[in-house]
């Protein structure tokens, strides 16, 4: 991603506001916040009071998203609030198993939503994201 002035003064006024640290962004439909591990909390505030404040001023909606090392548990982070019933690593690939609904939101339109989430977890893992019915 490449970031332009506009996108490094959101990064430094959500560090400000937050005191969480980021690692990431990536501009989508909304902007998705990569923070470090254990600082979720920090990022998105009491009753996501930060991430609404941050919104509200920045007129930009942000998804809050925490890193952990294991590749499943960031995926697991990366697609909440959604709840898959599996994920598995199987080689070169992550399996991921869902039911019709769930799938549905994790693909959405052309695979929209898959391209997203394969982009941002291809940045720190490298394996393939394939969703399966439940």
């Amino acid at each position: 991603m490449i970031l332009d002035n506009d996108l490094i003064q959101k990064i430094n006024f959500f560090e400000k506001m937050t005191r969480a640290k980021v690692k990431d962004v990536f501009r989508f439909d909304i902007l998705w916040i990569v923070v470090n591990f254990g600082e979720l909390g920090k990022a998105v505030g009491k009753k996501g009071a930060h991430i609404k404040k941050f919104s509200e001023l920045t007129k930009e909606r942000a998804k809050i998203i925490e890193f952990n090392k294991e590749p499943t548990m960031f995926l697991r982070n990366l697609v909440m609030p959604l709840k898959m019933e599996r994920i598995e690593v199987n080689g070169e690939k992550i399996e991921m198993e869902a039911d019709r609904k769930t799938k549905g939101l994790l693909m959405a339109k052309n695979q929209k939503n898959l391209k997203d989430y394969q982009r941002v977890f291809s940045k720190y893992f490298n394996y393939e994201l394939i969703v399966k019915n439940g």
